[in-house]
Parts: C-alpha cells; sequence; structure tokens
C-alpha cells in the first residue's frame, strides 16, 4: 500500500512522502459472526469502527479496525504500526471527536445545519466511499480485527492499482 501511495503522489505531481495527513473514522454495522464488535452511541451502530489515515488527495496511508464502542480519540493508537513508515508526516487534520498532540482539528461552524464536509477533509470522506463501493464493504463480515484490517488493506490497494492504470 505504501509504494502505491507514494506512486498516486507522484503521478497527481506531489512529492512521494505526504507531510499532512487526515484522520477519520467510518461505523459500520457487522453481520452476525463472532468477535469483537460494540455499540457507537453516537451512529447508533452495532459494530466496528474503520479508522483511516489518508493524505489531502485521498491516498490511503494507514487502516485499522477497531470495535465501534472504542472513542473516536482512542482509536490513533491503532495506527501506529502505519504511521511509523511515513515520517514525513508533520501535521494531521481531525475532527472535533479527535484529541491529539501535533494535530489541527477542523469544526463544524455552528450556524450549519446537517452534514457538511469539512474543509480540507473531502478525501477521506471520498476514500470511505470508494472503500464502500469498490470492496462491498458496507458492513464488516470478517470476525477477527485483524483479517478484517488486511481485507480493508487489500480492497484500498486493488483501488489504488486501479487509479495508476486509469489513464484520465
Amino acid at each position: 500500500m505504501r509504494a502505491l501511495a507514494r506512486r498516486q503522489r507522484r503521478r497527481c505531481g506531489r512529492r512521494p512522502d505526504p507531510r499532512l495527513a487526515i484522520i477519520d473514522t467510518q461505523s459500520v454495522k457487522c453481520l452476525g459472526l463472532r468477535g469483537p464488535c460494540g455499540y457507537d452511541g453516537a451512529k447508533k451502530v452495532v459494530g466496528r469502527k474503520r479508522v483511516a489515515l489518508v493524505d489531502v488527495e485521498g491516498h490511503v496511508l494507514a487502516l485499522a479496525i477497531v470495535p465501534a464502542n472504542v472513542q473516536d480519540r482512542d482509536t490513533l493508537p491503532a495506527l501506529d504500526d502505519g504511521k511509523g513508515k511515513w515520517l514525513s508526516l508533520r501535521l494531521a487534520l481531525l475532527d472535533g471527536a479527535f484529541t491529539a498532540e501535533r494535530c489541527r482539528v477542523v469544526e463544524q461552524d455552528p450556524d450549519q445545519k446537517g452534514f457538511v464536509v469539512l474543509e480540507r477533509r473531502w478525501g477521506v470522506e471520498r476514500t470511505f466511499g470508494w472503500l464502500s463501493h469498490w470492496g462491498g464493504l458496507h458492513r464488516e463480515r470478517v470476525g477477527r480485527l485483524d483479517v478484517a484490517t488486511g481485507r480493508l488493506a487489500r480492497v484500498a490497494s486493488l483501488m489504488a492499482a486501479n487509479a495508476l492504470n486509469d489513464p484520465a
């Protein structure tokens, strides 16, 4: 995944190693399976949370899956393995549910109603949409978290390889 992300970045005219990342979570339902899952009270979903670290173009840098009852701010350690491969990262954009050092929290304007994509966060929202579309990953189907993370990484790699082969 790292090699594909670097090639995609070069193709977009960017340096191969990103300095800015966007981190977000997505709660998804689980099918009837064994393994860790939880209840996300904010989204009213019984299942798991996908945690994604992407660059500003939406290229996947790291992925992880945790039970849905884990708070967003507590999901950051799940990305530690992936973050360690990107030593060039200097700043991360997060939404208001996260709190961490060296991170810029982007908050919604109090006058806005409903769902609004926040500043520079369209990349991660688009990536979650691609993952759901490409892999049929609207729901989690795998019991073990490491297998589910591997399946998500496989779909992200296929997505990246297809984008590199697409001449448009």
